[in-house]
């Protein structure tokens, strides 16, 4: 039985291998639109676990959906004016703790599915000079008005790879919610302990926010 489980998680990850290089990260459009189609056809191909299962909607998300996240800057944006006040130490241990933060949001956020169906964005050709692109996928549940989902995607200066930073639904920014959240924190406490903060946070198991939102 041990055997049999090693290879179907061999399968597996040698399946996402494939996948993974056949991402076209040079092109947003065409990564993102590869990308989101993937990941939702897994999630409603697993609808029933994906609706009960908290840890099965964080591996989805850190697998099919982290690798094109560029959580580091995420991160850095959370830090914000304290930034040059950190060592590349501290900067380090806050984005890996922020990465797995983010993937218990995502994962909380996966729970809410319902037979929604994903609309693709038409094709768009980004300049080679573009930086920043904000892409718009949508929502389509039958009796219900369309949900506009919303990611920002940012090129790589160096490698020329795009990376999403940040994810909008109903007007809600991701990064922006974790920047109220957080930003305070750090001006009040200083990283290492925020970032301990978070780190026991995410060892809870917990896909509720840090700090409550009414607070």
């Amino acid at each position: 039985m041990f055997k049999k489980l090693l290879l179907t998680f061999a399968a597996l990850i040698t399946s996402f291998s494939v996948f993974a290089a056949d991402v076209d990260t040079k092109d947003p459009y065409k990564m993102l639109s590869v990308v989101a189609q993937d990941t939702f056809d897994t999630i409603k191909a697993h609808k029933d676990q994906v609706k009960t299962d908290l840890a099965f909607r964080k591996d989805l998300i850190r697998t099919k959906l982290m690798p094109y996240v560029d959580s580091t800057y995420a991160a850095y944006r959370v830090i914000g004016n304290n930034l040059k006040q950190t060592t590349k130490e501290q900067r380090d241990a806050f984005a890996d703790a922020f990465s797995e933060y983010i993937i218990a949001s995502y994962a909380e956020a996966l729970g809410k599915y319902d037979n929604q169906e994903l609309v693709i964005p038409p094709y768009q050709k980004v300049g080679a000079d573009e930086t920043m692109v904000n892409i718009k996928f949508l929502i389509r549940e039958a009796g219900k008005q369309d949900l506009e989902l919303i990611f920002k995607l940012r090129k790589n200066s160096k490698t020329g790879e795009w990376k999403a930073f940040d994810m909008v639904a109903e007007n809600i920014s991701m990064l922006s919610a974790k920047q109220s959240e957080l930003s305070p924190l750090i001006r009040q406490k200083g990283i290492d302990a925020v970032t301990k903060m978070i780190a026991d946070h995410n060892a809870s198991g917990s896909a509720e926010p840090l700090v409550p939102e009414n607070k």
